[in-house]
């Protein structure tokens, strides 16, 4: 059975209803991450007992702060794919709910992980914040090779193969570095959380080469 589509002249409007309701999930997701958050109540307070019901609170400060890098991470690589999309259908509108889906999670598991994050000895918590990223990452790499398939025809112009690559790298070093992090935590727990820090180092830097790469490739291809 064809699907209904909207005259053409409204196309642009409906691509941007779909971008600002995926704002809106992303807006309540990362606010949604703070509220796990307790001001310690102390009976007879105290600088030093105030101190160290926040140094209590250190690695559930961490988790927000990585949660709240991961929200915005994938708010920026979603807002780059829909920078592409000139057209969509109804399949695209549900891959991006899928996406959404993952995404509002994540407040959950980042609570979750929050709530039993001086527990250092228990592995649940934090697999389960690990699944949820890879979800997460799943998801956007599945909306971003949909999109980008040519014969799709919904983006403004055609991109690269070398340049839906290094989309799918950006994707998947994420939850990498996460999967990685939970297995050094089986072993060594604190060491192990801390390994999501050197993500943005590697984001800004290690990557580099790649996008050199696919920038000359895709300006050879055009050459040609």
């Amino acid at each position: 059975m064809a699907e209904a589509r909207h005259d053409r002249s409204k196309m642009h409007y409906q691509l941007d209803r779909i971008s600002f309701f995926s704002d809106g999930v992303f807006a309540i997701a990362i606010t949604l991450l703070i509220i796990e958050f307790k001001v310690p109540v102390l009976e007879n307070p105290s600088d030093a007992l105030l101190w160290n019901s926040l140094s209590h609170m250190s690695l559930q400060f961490l988790g927000f702060l990585i949660s709240f890098a991961i929200v915005g991470y994938y708010w920026s690589v979603h807002h780059r794919i829909f920078g592409y999309v000139d057209d969509y259908n109804t399949r695209l509108i549900w891959l991006n709910l899928f996406f959404l889906f993952s995404v509002v999670l994540l407040p959950f598991s980042s609570g979750l992980l929050g709530e039993y994050s001086s527990e250092t000895e228990l592995h649940i918590p934090y697999g389960v914040y690990v699944l949820n990223i890879l979800l997460v990452a799943t998801m956007n790499g599945i909306l971003w090779l949909y999109v980008s398939e040519p014969k799709r025809k919904l983006l403004t112009h055609q991109i690269s193969p070398e340049r839906i690559r290094l989309g799918l790298y950006f994707t998947f070093v994420v939850p990498s570095f996460f999967i990685l992090s939970y297995l050094v935590s089986l072993w060594l727990p604190v060491v192990g959380r801390l390994i999501p820090a050197v993500i943005p180092v590697f984001l800004k830097y290690g990557l580099k080469g790649l996008a050199r790469r696919a920038m000359q490739q895709e300006e050879a291809r055009r050459s040609s």
